[in-house]
C-alpha cells in the first residue's frame, strides 16, 4: 500500500519536473521522494540592530546603542601608503593661511639685563617667558595640519617648537598637571584650566621632580624638559604643543605663540626694573641696561630700546625710576677705573714739575719773594 502511494505520488511529480540529468546517488526510492518534494531551507542572517529613523543599511550614530566606542580626534588614515598624502586632505592642508617662523632670540636679548643682577640664564628665562612654554632658546613656523605620516596617517594638531634637549618646559597658566609615558607623545605633560582648558606638550625628555600628577602649578612653573620621546625619537628635541579651549578641540597654537611671545617681549623692562629696586648703583652703573638701547628690531617690528621708556608710563615702573636706571647705563659707560688711574698720573706729573722748578728756581729766587714759590721764609 505504501509502495502503491509512493508511485503514484513518483508519477505525478516526474509529470511536473525534468528528469533527472544523472541516476539517484541512494539506492532508497522513498528517501529520494522526501527531498524532491520537501526541498532544503537556508537559515537567514540575523538581523542587525537598527537606529530608529535611519536609512537601512546606516551605521549606528555614535554613543547609540549597538555603536562602537569613539575613536581619536585627529583625523586618520591606515591605508595610505608612506610619503602620500591622501586626497581628501589636500584640501584641508591647503586651506591653512600660515604665518611666518618665529624665534626666541628678541626675548632672550630683551632679558639679558637681569644676567647682570645675579640671575643666571635659565633662571631669567624662566621668569621672564611670561605664557611662553619653552624657556630658553627655541625655534617654530605655523604647521597647523600638516601632514604626518605617523603611522598611521594623520593631520597635525598642535605646534612643535625646537630647542635644545633639556631646556625647560614651563606651565603656560595656574592649573592642575597630569603627566603620562605612552603612545605617539611619549613623556607629555597635561596642565590644565578651571574652566577645562587645557595644555598638552609631548615628546619631553624627563618630567619636573618637583610635582606629582594631579598637583597645582603656577605659570611659569617647569614641569618637564624638552626630548625626543615617543614617535619623536632620533628626531631633534621639540615639544608637541596643543591647545584645547574648554576641553573641546585643538585650535591652531601659532598665533596664540605668537601673542605671548610678543607680550613677554613688551614686559622685559618693567620686568628688569622691578628686580633692579634695591640693587645698589653699583650693579646698575655696570651696565644693567646697557643692551637695552642700539638693538635691532624684533621679530615683532618693534625695537627693544624704547620699551625702556615705554614702561615708564606703567605701575610696574615709574617716570623717576626709569630716568635713574638710564643714568645710570649712561655712568656703565665710562671707565672708572682708568680715569682714576689717568688723574691719578696728572697728579703726580704736576707734583714732579713742581719740585723742578723750586729746584731750579729757588737758588735765583729773592728772599722776600720765596714764599710766593710755596719754599717757605
Amino acid at each position: 500500500m505504501v509502495v502503491a502511494l509512493a508511485l503514484s505520488v513518483s508519477g505525478q511529480a516526474g509529470a511536473q519536473t525534468p528528469p533527472p540529468a544523472a541516476p539517484p546517488t541512494t539506492t532508497n526510492l522513498l528517501d529520494d521522494l522526501v527531498k524532491t518534494l520537501i526541498p532544503t531551507t537556508t537559515v537567514p542572517p540575523a538581523p542587525t540592530t537598527a537606529v530608529p529613523g535611519a536609512p537601512a543599511g546606516a551605521a549606528p550614530k555614535p554613543g547609540a546603542p549597538g555603536a562602537p566606542p569613539p575613536g581619536p580626534t585627529t583625523t586618520t588614515s591606515t591605508t595610505t601608503p608612506p610619503g602620500v598624502i591622501p586626497p581628501e586632505f589636500a584640501a584641508i592642508i591647503n586651506s591653512v593661511r600660515r604665518t611666518g617662523g618665529r624665534t626666541t632670540t628678541a626675548l632672550l636679548d630683551a632679558l639679558r639685563p637681569l644676567q647682570d643682577l645675579g640671575m643666571t640664564a635659565e633662571e631669567a628665562a624662566i621668569a621672564g617667558f611670561g605664557h611662553f612654554p619653552v624657556a630658553g632658546l627655541a625655534d617654530y613656523r605655523d604647521d597647523w595640519w600638516e601632514a604626518r605620516f605617523g603611522p598611521p596617517f594623520h593631520l597635525h594638531e598642535g605646534t612643535d617648537i625646537f630647542g635644545a634637549r633639556g631646556t625647560p618646559v614651563r606651565a603656560p597658566f595656574n592649573g592642575v598637571v597630569r603627566f603620562e609615558d605612552a603612545g605617539l607623545g611619549g613623556k607629555a605633560a597635561y596642565v590644565t584650566q578651571p574652566d577645562g582648558t587645557y595644555y598638552y606638550m609631548a615628546h619631553l625628555d624627563s618630567f619636573s621632580p618637583k610635582f606629582s600628577s594631579g598637583a597645582a602649578v603656577k605659570q611659569g612653573d617647569v614641569v618637564g624638559f624638552l626630548g625626543d620621546s615617543g614617535n619623536a625619537q632620533g628626531g631633534s628635541p621639540h615639544v608637541h604643543f596643543e591647545v584645547h579651549p574648554r576641553g573641546g578641540a585643538a585650535v591652531n597654537p601659532k598665533p596664540l605663540l605668537d601673542a605671548w611671545l610678543n607680550e613677554a617681549i613688551n614686559s622685559a623692562s618693567g620686568l628688569l626694573a622691578a628686580n633692579s629696586v634695591g640693587v645698589s648703583r653699583a650693579i646698575t652703573g655696570a651696565g644693567a641696561l646697557r643692551r637695552f638701547d642700539g638693538q635691532t628690531p624684533s621679530a615683532s617690528g618693534r625695537a627693544v630700546g624704547p620699551l625702556l621708556w615705554a614702561s615708564s608710563v606703567s605701575a610696574g615702573g615709574g617716570t623717576i625710576r626709569m630716568a635713574q636706571l638710564q643714568m645710570a647705563r649712561m655712568a656703565g659707560r665710562i671707565d672708572w677705573s682708568r680715569r682714576s688711574t689717568a688723574d691719578q698720573a696728572a697728579a703726580d706729573a704736576l707734583r714732579e714739575g713742581r719740585d723742578v722748578a723750586l729746584l731750579i728756581l729757588g737758588p735765583l729766587t729773592p728772599r722776600a719773594l720765596a714764599p710766593l714759590l710755596g719754599g717757605g721764609s
